[in-house]
């Protein structure tokens, strides 16, 4: 205990002497161009949160290696001033100083200095411990005192030093969009002017401007007053919405390739030494064997653990140190392979990927700074094989291991000139198989679950098994079920079976659950089971944005795949069903199966996607599909406590069927009679009258257009006649009487769009009035719609589109309702009626 107090002592005072030395209050270098914000620039209209950027003033002195920053912004509000009063710089101490020129507050005309030695701390916060890695950085923390809404916040300081691991070499991103909205921003970059600097514009070009001063060049951006860039939920890794500029030295993948393989060579004596200490430790049969043989022991025996300081954020360590120490960084542990698998002559090279960029890669300019991981190309027997020695616990065999979709990679060699496409992951599945054993109305049921994990997902499994507990999967699985079946119990504790050579993986899980029949609210002698696909619902269970102007990302490469068998106790009435959703991003199909003789229902659904986004222009079919699919993932049996009928929630209401066409039938009749019997006086007489024109074509383009509407959601939406939106209770969520007034709205407004057609083209005295009904109608369920979807909807974002409808068809109400009920082109061109020789009766 003693020795780590002194320890921490020492580590303390370690940071406090660096921190003097590289940390000071300075005068701004000479070679900065000295920017002043606006004081009194407002955030435009509907912009302003917590704070609002006054200047952004970022400058870069390649010959000098200097970074100077300069920020001015204003506190807004209470939450501004809570997350912005306190400041955090870092620097890395192996190569870089910190040097603070400003720090005052702007308060009524005053100028307030805040920048005091005293108060410059610095610790030690690594910013990456979640995922085991180190870079030796120092962060200095400024707690700003007596900060108020209304101050502006000015600071400004330089870093000196690059890291020389990059040798020379520079690129970087200049954006000039962010998640906040600014009032200027400047940005200057100073280099050499022998160094060749190469630019690429994404999403719109921002000149630079450009000036000769000297030996130096000067490339200056400059922009004012822009809005903030807001991004859609659930968008891929590789978009990015927002201008920028990339700008590098780089003139080719070949250059970058050449720069990384300097540090990632290996001396002859340490591939000697370690060739000793590999001695007998992967001899085998063949190739094949030791390749598997030597992933394994650094996938899995070479711990994930990296210290990143300096160099080390792109240099690997030696590989006869991380073997010796048995952890690293994905650098050093793919070198680590690579240097193994050279000793018995497979050609085996470290490749630099991003695993956010993937594909888009190859639009990206050449640069050392473009990559966030390393994994390894093996070149044998002419083909390539790829690992990643970063995943533990991979099974099956080393040709057929999961990869991930890292789109496009770096090989590290000397004959590297370009990006290499990389294969699409293996498909891997899941496969959940639920069987519920119903031995009466009145008794427990037993839930057996048996999953079974192919692919990534059997890795994926196994890693998460070695790092947990039985009990506490068991725990983490029946509070997963309880949100659907409160009382349900354990029968059997959960076991697993890992075949690790066909890479599987099967969970087997046993409950009993009481009181599985729920009574319905409405009628209290009716009882409801369910059965649901809970996993699957958490992934069809999308995101719904009313406006969505960017791509979604998707689970890839996702096959699911979920089984439901019931044992009945008697015979029930049950009616087969299925749905396919097909597109070319996912594929959803699902089916029910009932076998009388065996008294066993059967629910299978596949869930599979093709893709890892959906663009923007697809994401409302996306949505809508999802939705669909969400309505399939739970199944409900029902039956009545009398035992006068059994039934069940199947695909499709055969009651809604059959009152759909009883009140297709009543409708016409109706309308048959309206059309003959309803014929009122002319508004006006006149002896011709006038044709149809004007504004009344966009109402004759829209009635005829209403008929095609509504039986396309007939037809195109077979949905609409699902059981489950009838019920009361849990499987119904409360919508019946809701879906139940669709139905019959929407059957109603066919007949009456087609008799309104009529009565338009033959105008008829009868049609202005009947179109005022019309639009009221129109606007009343609509409303009532909106109410219902407003209540049940999660969030403001999804309740949107209900306020749009209602605001649309109220404006529609808005205008043709008084249309039709004083416009003088209206009452001069429906003049025509019924003689009474052509009147029914």
């Amino acid at each position: 205990m003693r020795c780590i107090f002194l320890t921490l002592i020492a580590l303390a005072l370690g940071i406090s002497r660096v921190a003097a030395q590289q940390v000071k209050i300075l005068p701004a270098p000479q070679w900065v161009t000295l920017q002043n914000p606006d004081l009194k620039a407002k955030p435009p209209a509907g912009q302003s949160g917590g704070s609002y950027y006054l200047l952004i003033d970022e400058q870069d002195n390649l010959a000098l290696k200097e970074s100077y920053v300069h920020y001015a912004y204003t506190l807004l509000t209470t939450e501004g001033v809570q997350e912005m009063a306190d400041l955090s710089i870092d620097f890395d101490p192996s190569y870089q100083t910190l040097a603070f020129h400003q720090l005052v507050i702007h308060r009524d005309g005053k100028v307030i200095n805040k920048l005091h030695a005293r108060d410059l701390r610095t610790i030690q916060r690594e910013q990456s411990m979640d995922r085991y890695l180190y870079d030796g950085s120092l962060s200095v923390v400024l707690n700003v005192q007596d900060v108020r809404v209304g101050d502006v916040l000015e600071y400004s300081f330089t870093r000196k030093g690059f890291n020389p691991v990059f040798n020379g070499h520079y690129g970087d991103r200049i954006y000039f969009d962010y998640s906040v909205p600014y009032a200027s921003l400047y940005h200057r970059l100073v280099v050499p002017s022998e160094k060749k600097l190469f630019t690429k514009y994404y999403n719109e070009e921002v000149p630079a401007a450009i000036q000769q001063k000297g030996r130096l060049t000067e490339y200056v951006w400059k922009l004012a007053n822009v809005k903030r860039v807001t991004y859609d939920d659930y968008v891929p890794g590789w978009f990015d919405a927002s201008r920028h500029v990339a700008v590098t030295d780089f003139e080719s993948w070949a250059e970058v390739a050449q720069w990384a393989g300097v540090h990632f060579e290996v001396p002859a004596a340490e591939q000697r030494k370690l060739r000793q200490f590999l001695e007998g430790q992967f001899d085998a049969a063949g190739k094949q064997e030791i390749l598997e043989k030597a992933t394994r022991f650094v996938q899995d025996e070479v711990r994930y653990l990296g210290f990143e300081s300096g160099r080390n954020s792109h240099k690997p360590h030696s590989p006869l140190k991380v073997y010796e120490q048995r952890f690293g960084d994905c650098k050093d542990k793919s070198l680590l392979l690579c240097s193994i698998l050279r000793q018995y002559d497979i050609q085996a090279y470290p490749m630099l990927v991003n695993t956010s960029t993937r594909n888009t890669m190859s639009a990206q300019l050449p640069a050392a700074n473009l990559f966030d991981h390393c994994v390894v190309a093996v070149l044998q027997d002419d083909q390539r094989l790829y690992i990643d020695p970063t995943i533990s616990n991979q099974g099956g065999s080393i040709t057929s291991n999961y990869f991930p979709n890292y789109g496009e990679g770096l090989i590290i060699s000397d004959t590297t000139t370009a990006l290499v496409k990389l294969p699409q992951p293996v498909v891997s599945e899941t496969t959940e198989e639920q069987t519920f054993t119903i031995a009466d109305r009145v008794g427990p049921v037993i839930m057996e679950v048996k999953t079974t994990y192919t692919g990534s997902e059997a890795d994926n499994q196994r890693a998460e098994f070695a790092s947990g507990t039985i009990s506490g999967a068991q725990k983490g699985y029946i509070d997963f079920y309880a949100s659907q079946y409160p009382e349900i119990e354990v029968v059997d504790t959960l076991t697993i079976a890992d075949d690790r050579r066909e890479n599987k993986f099967v969970v087997l899980e046993k409950y009993k659950i009481s009181n599985f029949w729920t009574s319905d609210e409405a009628d209290k002698g009716k009882k409801t089971g369910e059965f649901s696909a809970q996993t699957l619902r958490t992934y069809v269970n999308v995101s719904k944005s009313a406006s969505r102007t960017m791509p979604y990302r998707l689970i890839y490469p996702l096959n699911y795949h979920h089984r439901i068998r019931v044992h009945l106790p008697e015979a029930w009435n049950i009616a087969n069903d299925s749905k396919k959703i097909t597109s070319p991003y996912y594929e959803y199909a699902y089916e029910v199966r009932y076998e009388g003789g065996a008294k066993e229902l059967r629910i299978d659904i596949d869930y599979k996607t093709l893709a890892d986004h959906v663009p923007v222009e697809d994401v409302k079919k996306f949505i809508n599909d999802h939705d669909t699919m969400l309505g399939l993932v739970g199944y409900s049996l029902f039956w009545n406590e009398s035992g006068d009928s059994t039934a069940s929630v199947t695909g499709v209401s055969t009651t809604a069927i059959v009152a759909s066409v009883i009140l297709l039938l009543a409708s016409i009749w109706f309308a048959y009679r309206l059309y003959h019997e309803y014929d009122p006086d002319p508004q006006t007489y006149v002896s011709q009258g006038r044709p149809i024109g004007g504004w009344l074509y966009l109402v004759g383009f829209g009635i005829t257009f209403t008929p095609i509407r509504i039986l396309y959601i007939f037809f195109a939406q077979s949905d609409f006649f699902r059981s489950e939106l009838y019920l009361v209770g849990p499987s119904g969520d409360g919508l019946n009487y809701l879906a139940m007034i669709k139905l019959v709205y929407n059957v109603v407004i066919l007949v009456l769009s087609v008799l309104l057609i009529m009565l338009f083209y033959t105008r008829r005295t009868s049609a202005p009035r009947l179109f005022m009904w019309f639009y009221g109608l129109n606007l009343a369920i609509t409303v009532l719609d909106a109410a219902s979807g407003i209540l049940y909807a999660q969030s403001r974002t999804e309740a949107l589109p209900y306020y749009k409808d209602v605001f649309v068809m109220l404006i529609v109400a808005a205008i043709w309702i008084p249309y039709f009920n004083s416009s003088t082109r209206v009452k001069e061109t429906f003049i025509v009626q019924l003689r009474e020789n052509d009147r029914w009766g």
